[in-house]
């Protein structure tokens, strides 16, 4: 199969609800690379004025090589990036350890601040759309619901549940009188969504119904071991109110890079056999293990031990209800520190 008359399919990549993804041989480059044919329901996007995304460059982006329309359908063609996803280092219910959620949740929002600078909008910011390169740094890539914003600031509502904004999502239930509710907020919204789910292992919200009853998800309360400024940043990222949020991309990078680290951090594990939930925390070569054990429906144990030799480490211990479970393991953080 032959696209566009110079692109060679090799083999399919993926697919998903906004199209397919091909690794590609370029006939007219003689490279390979991969292309995304975008499914025929995807109205959205610059393509009026594809060479916004053949320009679009930047540190901490997937470099576009062409977009254009075959047969009707939209494609985009970029580097293949072997390196996997973000999405591919999150473990579900346990997240992937903060410093490297934090470093690469601040390459994606350089890479959306510099796409903004092209007055676009990315549309669908998610884990599964962070590439990593050989150098393992984050790559913001899958522009196939990217678009120009109007005067006013506002593009078509786009994006995937899990990460998008609860403005966006309106739109989709009807709520919104009108289509035109992407901004650049929205991307902020996704970004923050986005470090979220890096950081608990599960996104703040699981489909548009979640967004718009207004109910907004704390971090603590799924990743009580994450630092209170990083919390505090995250959380105002996915604010409900886009007012609320920070005013840019950029802003939340510095955001997100500011929050003071405890003495010693932590970490969400695999719990061991029969425990619900366990952390560790290191301080130089101290490592403590805090753990929390079932006791009834409604009530747990926390205990602690010292990873190296088992010792148990009693200021951490406590018991909780499991509605205040959150608070009761930063309060045994905050004794190991």
């Amino acid at each position: 199969m032959i696209v566009d008359g110079r692109y060679e399919v090799i083999r399919e990549l993926g697919r998903g609800s906004y199209g397919q993804v091909l690794e590609v041989r370029d006939h007219t480059m003689a490279t390979r690379c991969a292309l995304k044919l975008l499914s025929d329901d995807v109205l959205v996007g610059p393509w009026t004025e594809s060479h916004l995304l053949r320009g679009l460059r930047g540190e901490y982006i997937l470099p576009i090589l062409n977009a254009d329309v075959v047969a009707g359908r939209r494609y985009i063609v970029t580097e293949v990036m072997m390196g996997g996803t973000v999405d591919d280092h999150i473990q579900a219910a346990i997240g992937m350890p903060i410093d490297r959620a934090v470093r690469w949740a601040r390459e994606a929002c350089q890479g959306i601040a510099r796409v903004h600078d092209y007055d676009l909008v990315h549309g669908d910011i998610k884990p599964g759309n962070l590439f990593l390169d050989a150098r393992e740094e984050v790559l913001v890539g899958d522009f196939g619901l990217a678009q120009q914003v109007d005067d006013q600031g506002f593009a078509q509502a786009v994006g995937t549940p899990a990460t998008m904004a609860p403005e966006v999502a309106a739109s989709f239930k009807g709520k919104s009188s009108t289509p035109l509710t992407y901004t650049r907020l929205s991307d902020v919204y996704s970004l923050g969504a986005t470090a979220y789910w890096m950081i608990a292992g599960q996104p703040p919200s699981v489909g548009t119904t979640d967004l718009v009853s207004g109910t907004r998800p704390d971090l603590w309360t799924v990743a009580p071991h994450a630092p209170r400024g990083l919390r505090d940043a995250i959380n105002r990222a996915i604010a409900l109110d886009p007012k609320q949020r920070q005013a840019s991309a950029s802003q939340l990078a510095a955001e997100l890079g500011l929050h003071r680290s405890p003495d010693r951090t932590w970490n969400r594990t695999v719990p061991h056999s029969g425990h619900e939930q366990c952390y560790s925390g290191a301080k130089g070569e101290s490592v403590i293990e805090v753990c929390v054990h079932p006791e009834s429906t409604s009530r747990v144990r926390i205990t602690g031990q010292h990873a190296s030799s088992a010792r148990r480490v009693r200021k951490a211990e406590r018991t909780s209800s499991r509605r205040n479970l959150a608070t009761a393991l930063r309060s045994a953080f905050r004794a190991c520190n």
